[in-house]
C-alpha cells in the first residue's frame, strides 16, 4: 500500500506528459463562470490553463481546478502550489507570516480566525488565486511570508447576490459551531457590501503530559494538565462604494473582529529525586481574554486612461486592545503555603497608514508602478499585578510593567513590468527609514534607513505558454510582532510561562528562487535564502529556578534555508482526481554568533484525492505529513492528520457536507532543552466530526464587484 502510494504521488510530481493528449477538450471562460459545476464535472484542461506562471507569481485558474466544486476557500488552499494550509496556519514554501488579500483587500486577521473567516468564500465566487511567494516593492518590505491573492468573480448588477450557511463541529472534546452570511447590492453608481460571520466555542478540551528531567541532579517532574476553553469571536464587515464617473471610485469600509475566551486549567506534577517521590504541586489557571480589533479604510481612485493607467489613494486606520485577567493558584504538597495571585494585562494599538500611487501603463508589455507610503504606529502595554497575604490582597510591584511608545516608517518605492515575446520581467527597488521612539527601561530611540530590491523574470519554453521556468531575487525584512514584544508574563501550567521580548531587533533576509510551471498543472521549485538576526520561538529557564520553562522569543544569529519542492494536479479517471505536494526544506540554524550550525531536514506531504460520484455526491480525502523538525531549541515530532469529506450538492443554491477532522488520532509531541532540563509534552488530537451547510442566491445581471484596497501591514498584530 505504501508503495502504491509513493508511485501515484510521484506520477502526480512528475509526469505531467501523461496526460497531455487531454488537452484536445476545452470549455469556454463564460460557462464556468456561469455554472462552476460544468468545469469540474468535464474533461481538466480548459481554455484557461489550470496553473499560469507570470514574472512574480503562480496563478491558479479557480473555474479549471477539478478539486473545487463546492469548497471553500480555505479547503483550496490546501491544494493551491507551494501553499501549507491547516485550521490555524498558513504559509508559501515553509514561510510563515503570510498575508491574504480578497480583491485587494487585505484581510485583518490570522491564525485560526483568518482560516475560519476563509470557510465562509466559496470556491463558486472564485476566479483565480495568486500565490506571491515573495513580494515586490509595492508591498511592505516586511511581508516575508508572501502573499495570497483571492480574485473574486463577477457579481450582479441592480440586483443582490450572496452566500449564507452554517458549519458545525460536535466532537466528544471539542463543539463549534460558525454561521455565516454575505450579501452584495449594486443599484446604478452605488454598490454594498455587508459580511458577518460568529464562531462559538462551547467546548474545546485538550490534555498535556509535561515530562522533565535533569540528568546532572538526578531529577525529573512527571506532570499532567487539563485544559478546557470556552471561546465567542464575531467578524462584521460592511463596505460603501460610489462611481461619480466612469474614471473616479470611491470606497469606504469599516471592519469589526471581537473575541470573548474563558480559559481554565488544572494542572499536577510530581517531583522525583532518583526513583523517590519529592512532593506533590498542584495548580490552578484561569484567565478572560476580551479583543477587540476595529478597522476604517477610505479608497480613491482615478484612471487616467484605457489601457489601465491609475492613481490612488489609499488610508487605513486599525485600533486594536485586548486584555487579560488571570486568576491563579499553586499549593505544594510539602509546604502549607498556597500561592494565589491574580493578574490584570491591557494592549493597545494604533496603526495608521496612508499610500499614494500611480500605475502607468505604456501598453499593455509595459507599465510603471511608483509610490509612498507612511506608517505609524502607537503601541502600550500595561499589567498589574497582585498577591493574597494573610486574607487580603497585596501589590506586587517587581513585575508590574507599564510602558508605550511609537514607531514612525516611511517607504518609497518603484516596480516596472514587463513583456517582450516569450519573456516576462519584473523588478522593484524600496526604500525604507523606519524611527523606534524610546520606550522600555535602558533602551533609547533608533532610527535607520535601508533599500530592498526584487527582480523576476519568466521566460515561457512553449508558444503556448504551458511550460514556463522563473527565476527571482528578494530582499526583505521581518520586524517583531507585537505579541513577541510584549514583556508581561503570562502562567500556563505548574511550570510553564509565556513572555515576550522588548529587545527584539528586525532580521534581514536575502533570497533566490527557481521555479517551473509544466503542462500548466505541475510545479517544480526550488530556492535558497540566508538570514541576519532571525526571530525564533525559544524555551529558556528562569535562572533562579530553572525547572521552569519559558516560551519567548529571541535574536539568534543565522539562518540558512534550502527548499526543494514539486506539486501537481493528475485525472486519473473522469471521476478520480488527484493533487499532491512535497516539499523538502535543508536548515542549518547558528543559535548564537561565532557557534556552528545546527543544520537538519523535513518534509512536508499534501496528497488531496477527490471522486466524483453520482446524483452530485463526492468524496474527498485530505492527507498532511509533516515530519520532525527543529525551530530554535524546540524539536517537534512528525505529524499526520487524515481527513475526508463528503459532500452532496443540491442543485445551484445547496450544498451539505460531513467532514471527519484527525481521522487517525495521533499524538502530538514537542521537546525542549534548556539549562540542564530536557522536557518533552505530548497531547493528543482526537476524532472530531463537522457538518457544513451553504446555500447560494442572486440577481440580476453580471458585473465585477468592486473591493476595498487595504495596505495596512497586520503581520506584525498576529500570533506567531
Amino acid at each position: 500500500m505504501k508503495q502504491l502510494l509513493f508511485s501515484i504521488i510521484i506520477l502526480s510530481l512528475f509526469s505531467p506528459a501523461l496526460k497531455a493528449q487531454e488537452t484536445n477538450s476545452y470549455v469556454s471562460d463564460t460557462d464556468s463562470l456561469a455554472d462552476p459545476s460544468v468545469t469540474a464535472l468535464s474533461e481538466l484542461v480548459v481554455e484557461t490553463p489550470l496553473v499560469r506562471r507570470e514574472a512574480d507569481r503562480i496563478v491558479l485558474n479557480v473555474a479549471a481546478n477539478p478539486l473545487a466544486a463546492g469548497k471553500d476557500v480555505q479547503e483550496l488552499l490546501k491544494t493551491a502550489p507551494g501553499v501549507w494550509a491547516t485550521d490555524d496556519a498558513l504559509s508559501i514554501y515553509g514561510q510563515s507570516g503570510t498575508a491574504v488579500y480578497i480583491d485587494d483587500r487585505k484581510i485583518n486577521m490570522s491564525g485560526s480566525q483568518l482560516m475560519t473567516y476563509l470557510k465562509t468564500i466559496r470556491s463558486s465566487d472564485i476566479a483565480t488565486i495568486e500565490i506571491i511567494p515573495k513580494v515586490g516593492a509595492e508591498y511592505s518590505a516586511d511581508s516575508a511570508g508572501g502573499v495570497i491573492r483571492i480574485n473574486l468573480k463577477r457579481r450582479r448588477v441592480d440586483g443582490i447576490s450572496g452566500s449564507a450557511g452554517l458549519n458545525i463541529t460536535a466532537g466528544k472534546y471539542k463543539q463549534w459551531y460558525n454561521p455565516f452570511a454575505n450579501v452584495s447590492l449594486h443599484s446604478g453608481k452605488w454598490t454594498a457590501n455587508v459580511s458577518g460571520n460568529l464562531n462559538g466555542t462551547p467546548s474545546d478540551r485538550y490534555t498535556l503530559y509535561p515530562y522533565s528531567t535533569n540528568a546532572a541532579e538526578a531529577l525529573s517532574l512527571d506532570g499532567v494538565s487539563h485544559s478546557k476553553n470556552k471561546s465567542l469571536q464575531g467578524t462584521f464587515m460592511a463596505a460603501v462604494f460610489f462611481d461619480p464617473s466612469d474614471s473616479d471610485r470611491l470606497g469606504l469600509q469599516f471592519d469589526y473582529n471581537s473575541d470573548r475566551t474563558h480559559h481554565i486549567s488544572d494542572s499536577r506534577t510530581e517531583t522525583y529525586i532518583g526513583a523517590e517521590s519529592a512532593g506533590m504541586t498542584y495548580g490552578n489557571y484561569e484567565n478572560h481574554d476580551r479583543f477587540n480589533n476595529f478597522n476604517a479604510t477610505f479608497n480613491w481612485s482615478h484612471s487616467l486612461d484605457d489601457e489601465g493607467s491609475v492613481i490612488k489613494l489609499i488610508s487605513t486606520y486599525n485600533y486594536q486592545h485586548s486584555a487579560v485577567d488571570e486568576d491563579n493558584m499553586m499549593s505544594w504538597s510539602h509546604t502549607p503555603k498556597d500561592s494565589v495571585y491574580t493578574t490584570d494585562n491591557s494592549n493597545r494599538y494604533n496603526i495608521f497608514v496612508t499610500d499614494l500611487s500611480l500605475r502607468k501603463s505604456f501598453s499593455q508589455a509595459l507599465s510603471l508602478n511608483v509610490g509612498a507610503r507612511y506608517t505609524f504606529n502607537d503601541i502600550a502595554y500595561k499589567s498589574s499585578h497582585h498577591y493574597l497575604d494573610g486574607g487580603r490582597w497585596v501589590d506586587n510591584y517587581a513585575y508590574d510593567y507599564d510602558d508605550a511608545h511609537n514607531e514612525n516608517i516611511a517607504a518609497v518605492y518603484a516596480s516596472a513590468n514587463a513583456q517582450t515575446g516569450r519573456w516576462k520581467f519584473k523588478a522593484g527597488l524600496r526604500g525604507e527609514y523606519f524611527h523606534l521612539g524610546a520606550h522600555h527601561e535602558g533602551t533609547v530611540s533608533n532610527n535607520g534607513f535601508d533599500l530592498f530590491p526584487n527582480a523576476n523574470v519568466a521566460f515561457n519554453l512553449t508558444e503556448r505558454g504551458d511550460y514556463t521556468a522563473a527565476l527571482g531575487y528578494y530582499r526583505n525584512i521581518r520586524r517583531p510582532s507585537f505579541q513577541s514584544l510584549n514583556p508581561v508574563v503570562k502562567q500556563e501550567s505548574d511550570y510553564s510561562y509565556s513572555v515576550g521580548n522588548p529587545s527584539l531587533t528586525p532580521s534581514f533576509t536575502n533570497a533566490v528562487s527557481l521555479d517551473f510551471v509544466l503542462a500548466s498543472r505541475f510545479t517544480i521549485a526550488t530556492g535558497y535564502s540566508q538570514t541576519a538576526n532571525p526571530i525564533r520561538q525559544m524555551f529558556v529557564s528562569d535562572p533562579e529556578y530553572p525547572e521552569r520553562m519559558y516560551l519567548t522569543w529571541a535574536n539568534i544569529g543565522k539562518d540558512r534555508n534550502m527548499f526543494i519542492h514539486g506539486d501537481g494536479f493528475l485525472k486519473l479517471t473522469k471521476w478520480w482526481t488527484l493533487y499532491s505536494s512535497l516539499t523538502y526544506v535543508l536548515t542549518s540554524q547558528q543559535l548564537e554568533a561565532n557557534h556552528s550550525y545546527d543544520t537538519f531536514g523535513y518534509v512536508r506531504l499534501v496528497v488531496s484525492t477527490t471522486f466524483l460520484l453520482p446524483e452530485d455526491f463526492s468524496i474527498t480525502a485530505n492527507c498532511f505529513y509533516n515530519s520532525k523538525m527543529r525551530i530554535g531549541n524546540i524539536t517537534i515530532y512528525p505529524i499526520l492528520n487524515l481527513n475526508p469529506t463528503i459532500q452532496k450538492r443540491f442543485g445551484k443554491r445547496w450544498t451539505l457536507s460531513l467532514s471527519f477532522e484527525d481521522l487517525l488520532q495521533r499524538k502530538n509531541k514537542i521537546r525542549t532543552t534548556s539549562s540542564g532540563y530536557d522536557r518533552l509534552t505530548r497531547s493528543k488530537n482526537y476524532l472530531t466530526p463537522k457538518l457544513a451547510l451553504t446555500y447560494n442566491f442572486n440577481s440580476g445581471k453580471t458585473f465585477r464587484s468592486p473591493r476595498i484596497e487595504k495596505n495596512a501591514d497586520t503581520s506584525r498584530l498576529t500570533k506567531e
